[in-house]
């Protein structure tokens, strides 16, 4: 059975990611659409030629690399990577089998409350949070049966047995 430490961290990692990731999406979202509006108003031409140049082309690379300046975008982004740096951290002490579908499977869950949280539309939200619960349900079940039981698997085609002594 895994930790409460490594358990802890695991979840730690995948609400960095899942909290951070509607925020990275709304902070360029919105950064993009002042660049649209920026571009509006300073080129009224038209141009298609001109948008195809050399020159329009290092304006879009610029503009890119400006919206890592603002607050809204670099500071959910910042949080995410202290999330990868915490991520590499645990993996060299935890189980990676249970590892990567417990932070994934609950960056999803923490990113699907927080785009609810914020205002972000869902579809059909009764079934979002059937998903959300089986996810939990599954990676519950993961941690329950993780490594002290004996594994089975294929490899080849043929079985292959693994139990796992701690000394």
């Amino acid at each position: 059975m895994i930790s409460l430490t490594e358990a802890l961290s695991l979840f730690l990692v995948g609400s960095l990611w899942g909290c951070t990731n509607p925020f990275m999406r709304k902070g360029f979202a919105e950064s993009s659409a002042d660049a649209t509006k920026d571009d509006a108003t300073t080129n009224n031409e038209g141009d298609a030629t001109k948008e195809l140049s050399g020159i329009s082309r290092s304006k879009a690379i610029l503009k890119s690399i400006s919206q890592l300046t603002r607050i809204k975008v670099w500071l959910p982004y910042s949080i995410n990577q202290l999330g990868s740096l915490l991520y590499y951290k645990s993996l060299a002490s935890s189980n990676l089998t249970l590892s990567v579908p417990i932070c994934n499977a609950t960056a999803m869950v923490f990113s699907s409350i927080t785009s609810i949280l914020l205002g972000e539309r869902v579809n059909q939200p009764g079934k979002a949070m059937l998903g959300v619960s089986f996810v939990l349900l599954g990676v519950g079940i993961c941690m329950y049966s993780s490594e002290d039981e004996i594994a089975v698997g294929v490899v080849d085609g043929v079985k292959a047995v693994n139990t796992h002594a701690e000394l």
